[in-house]
């Protein structure tokens, strides 16, 4: 390719990241408040427990919905404490659960959200398997303490709301975008784990779990000590429309490379 045709190539690359959905920061305006959603990476169980060990036991916290006279479901929690790499961290760890039940008029029933209050700013950390900076993790099919019916299904979405003196986690499962599902009777959710240096409060905050109707029981989870709360730092757009242009000129390079050698 000559230097022409490169820096045409790239100039059309760079402009193309004007456009690009990767160059916008993840986050929307609701209220007033941001909401963000979390950048999370998959970690092994075996990597999880090399760098954690419970600080306490784990809630299993039971949820049943109206017009159904059986549990739906329950949400676990437990909090560890960070060791090695991971020295002054504590991981707040949680997993959704859906019986095998149906209401009372035989609908199955089904989980399609979940949300808390979460008190202090989750931290980015790079235990990742490219270093890049995540604010969330998703340990699948595998035991974390005493957590012990994670799946496969990871939300969708896990998103953070900060609040004036506290902020608020969801965790979203139905995404018509993406074909992501509820969690149906029977399944439970990937472990979903969040970082930061406050140790758990003392209360227990309710769970809001969205699903076919109200809930009749309020489950609780655990939650952080009051920290800092504030937006998560979002990259400069500046880099975002250099991330994006460069991706997408070195695609450009590649497929003119391919045509050339077609043409050949």
């Amino acid at each position: 390719m000559n230097k022409t045709s490169l820096a045409l190539v790239l100039g059309t690359g760079l402009a193309l990241a004007l456009t690009a959905p990767g160059a916008r920061a993840a986050a929307v305006s609701s209220g007033g408040n941001l909401i963000q959603t979390l950048q999370t990476s998959d970690m092994s169980a075996g990597q999880f427990n090399d760098l954690f060990r419970p600080y306490n036991t784990a809630v299993l916290s039971p949820f049943r919905f109206d017009n159904s006279s059986t549990d739906a479901g329950l949400i676990q929690s437990q909090v560890f404490q960070g060791s090695g790499a991971a020295d002054g961290l504590y991981a707040y760890a949680y997993q959704i659960a859906v019986n095998n039940a149906k209401d009372n008029s035989g609908e199955p029933v089904h989980v399609d959200s979940a949300g808390w209050k979460f008190n202090s700013t989750p931290l980015g950390t790079n235990f990742t398997p490219d270093g890049r900076t995540a604010y969330g993790y998703v340990v699948k099919n595998g035991q974390v303490g005493g957590l012990n019916l994670s799946g496969g299904q990871s939300p969708t979405t896990l998103s953070w709301q900060p609040g004036e003196t506290t902020g608020f986690i969801r965790a979203q499962y139905v995404d018509p975008a993406t074909q992501g599902s509820p969690l149906t009777p029977g399944a439970n959710s990937a472990t979903f784990v969040l970082l930061t240096k406050e140790l758990p409060s003392d209360l227990k905050p309710s769970v809001n779990i969205g699903g076919a109707a109200a809930t009749t029981t309020v489950p609780v989870i655990y939650t952080t000590g009051n920290g800092q709360i504030e937006p998560i730092p979002i990259p400069e757009p500046a880099t975002l429309l250099a991330w994006s242009g460069m991706a997408a000129a070195v695609a450009l390079v590649r497929r003119f490379r391919k045509s050339r050698v077609a043409i050949a």
